[in-house]
C-alpha cells in the first residue's frame, strides 16, 4: 500500500510514461489460403495454429473436461531477447457451454524450437561484450585512477551493461525473425515467406474438422503508454487556488465518480490500466515475459495467491500497490504457486494475458470445422434474430441439451505462466483464469 496521489493513479501501475508491457491489437484478417496461414512466426488471433518442426506435436487440443477438440484463441511467435530459440505460445478454450468456468476448459502450450541464426547472434553479441570489457580492463590497467574522454559518460560500470538502463528499445518479441520480409501494414504487397530463416514446410498447422475461430486475423503490437491524467479545470477562486490539499480532494472525487462505488480496487485498477493506455483500447493481449500480470478480480483465487492481501480494505489515503504485493518479486518467487515446468523442472514466469476485448471478436458464431468463414459470421444479426437465437438456447439449456451449446466466452482475463529458461519442446504451460462470475483457477 502507498500514499494516495492527487490524481488518483494507482502507485502499482498506472504511471506516466512507457511502461514494459507490449501490447498487441487486432490488424486485420488473414485472407483465406494466404502463405502466413501456415506460418508459425506470425502472431494472430483465431484460425489455426501452426507448429514448428518438433516431436510429439498433438493432431488436435482437446478440452479437459469433454475431451472434444477445442479452437484456438491466439498463436503468438515471441523468441526471447538474446535467446536462442523460436518460441511461440498457443492459447485454446472450449465454448461449450458445459465446460466454461471449470479447471480445464482453457489450456496453453509453448513450442520451443533451437534457430541456429539466434545461436550465432547470441555467440556474437557475447564475443563483442568480452571484447569491450576487456578494452575497459586493459585501459584500467593503464591508468586505473583516470578514465579516458571517449570512455565516458558510457552509461556503463565494470562492463558492458548499462548502469541505468539501455535508451534503446528491446526488440518486439512479436516480430518474426529478422531476415524475413514483414508486412508492415495492411496495405502491404504479401510477405516473401521463402525468405523466411526458417521453411513453411517444414512446419505443421491444423486444419478441418478441428473448430476453429474464421478468419484469422493479425496481430500489431504497440509499446503501453499511460498519459499523464488530465488536469482538472478549477474556479479561479483565490481560496481554492491557494489550497492544494482542496486541489487533491476534488481530483479524487472527480477521479471516483467514474467508476460504480460497488466494484473493488482490483477490477477498477484493471479497468483504468487497459482505459489509460494511449493507443490501446483494443488490446486482446498483453505481453511481459517475466513481468507482473494485470489481475481482473480480487476474489479469484488466483489473484488471492499472487497478490496476497490485495482483497484487504484500503485505509484512508492509502490505495493498492499491486508490485509490492507481487509473490513473483520475493525470494522465492512463484515456487509454490506456480508448478515448475513440466519438461524441464525449471521455474516458471509469467509472460501473457488475454483481455476481454478478444471475446467480442472471437464470437460463437464465427466457429468453423470446415476452414471457411461462416455464413452466420459474415451477416449481421437483427435485433429479433439475436432475442431467437437467445431464446433457443435457453430452451437448449432447459432441456437439458447443454452438451450442444456453443456459448460466448465468459472469463475475465486468461493468464499464461512458461518455463523461464525456454526449454526446447512442445509443452503445456500452467494457464491462470479469472472468470466473469464464480472466479476460479
Amino acid at each position: 500500500m502507498s500514499p494516495s496521489s492527487p490524481a488518483g493513479s494507482s502507485s502499482s501501475s498506472i504511471s506516466v510514461d512507457y511502461t514494459n508491457v507490449l501490447l498487441a491489437l487486432p490488424d486485420g484478417s488473414i485472407p483465406q489460403n494466404h502463405e502466413d496461414l501456415k506460418s508459425y512466426t506470425i502472431s494472430s488471433i483465431g484460425g489455426y495454429p501452426t507448429f514448428p518442426p518438433l516431436d510429439n506435436l498433438p493432431n488436435e487440443i482437446n478440452c479437459g473436461i469433454c475431451h472434444q477438440p477445442i479452437p484456438l484463441l491466439s498463436q503468438v511467435y515471441c523468441p526471447l531477447e538474446n535467446g536462442e530459440n523460436d518460441r511461440i505460445l498457443y492459447i485454446f478454450a472450449c465454448a461449450r457451454l458445459k465446460c466454461q468456468k471449470r479447471d480445464g476448459s482453457v489450456r496453453a502450450f509453448r513450442a520451443s524450437k533451437r534457430n541456429e541464426e539466434y545461436v550465432k547472434d547470441v555467440e556474437e553479441k557475447r564475443k563483442i561484450a568480452e571484447a569491450a570489457a576487456e578494452a575497459e580492463r586493459e585501459k584500467a590497467r593503464k591508468n586505473p585512477f583516470t578514465l579516458s574522454s571517449d570512455s565516458q559518460p558510457s552509461g556503463t560500470l565494470f562492463g558492458s551493461q548499462p548502469l541505468f538502463g539501455s535508451s534503446i528499445p528491446a526488440p518486439n518479441p512479436f516480430a518474426p525473425p529478422t531476415n524475413a520480409s514483414v508486412r508492415a501494414t495492411t496495405n502491404d504487397t504479401t510477405p516473401d515467406i521463402s525468405k523466411l530463416s526458417i521453411s513453411a514446410t517444414s512446419s505443421t498447422t491444423l486444419g478441418p474438422p478441428v473448430p476453429a475461430y474464421q478468419p484469422a486475423q493479425y496481430l500489431s503490437t504497440i509499446d503501453e503508454y499511460i498519459p499523464p491524467a488530465e488536469d482538472v479545470d478549477f474556479e479561479s477562486d483565490s481560496e481554492i487556488d491557494g489550497d492544494e490539499d482542496m486541489k487533491a480532494t476534488m481530483l479524487d472525487d472527480t477521479w471516483e465518480r467514474m467508476l460504480p462505488k460497488h466494484l473493488d480496487e482490483v477490477f477498477q485498477h484493471f479497468v483504468r490500466k487497459l482505459e489509460a493506455s494511449d493507443g490501446g483500447s483494443k488490446q486482446v493481449l498483453r505481453y511481459e515475459f517475466d513481468g507482473i500480470p494485470l489481475p481482473y478480480s480480487s476474489a479469484s483465487p488466483i489473484t488471492k495467491k499472487l497478490f496476497p492481501g490485495c482483497e484487504k480494505p484500503l485505509k484512508k489515503d492509502e490505495e493498492l500497490n499491486l508490485n509490492e504485493l507481487y509473490k513473483g518479486n520475493s525470494d522465492k518467487g512463484l515456487e509454490g504457486i506456480i508448478p515448475p515446468c513440466s519438461n524441464c523442472k525449471g521455474p516458471r514466469t509469467f509472460e501473457i494475458q488475454l483481455v476481454p476485448y478478444l471475446i467480442s471478436l472471437l464470437t460463437p458464431n464465427t466457429i468453423s470445422t470446415t476452414g471457411e468463414i461462416s455464413v452466420d459470421a459474415k451477416k449481421k444479426l437483427t435485433e429479433e434474430e439475436r432475442k431467437k437465437e437467445l431464446n433457443d438456447l435457453a430452451k437448449k439449456i432447459k432441456e437439458g441439451k447443454r452438451d450442444d451449446v456453443i456459448n460466448e466466452m465468459e472469463w475475465g482475463t486468461i493468464m499464461v505462466f512458461a518455463c523461464k529458461r525456454d526449454c526446447i519442446g512442445f509443452t503445456e504451460e500452467f494457464v491462470g483464469v479469472e472468470w466473469e462470475m464464480g472466479l476460479s483457477i
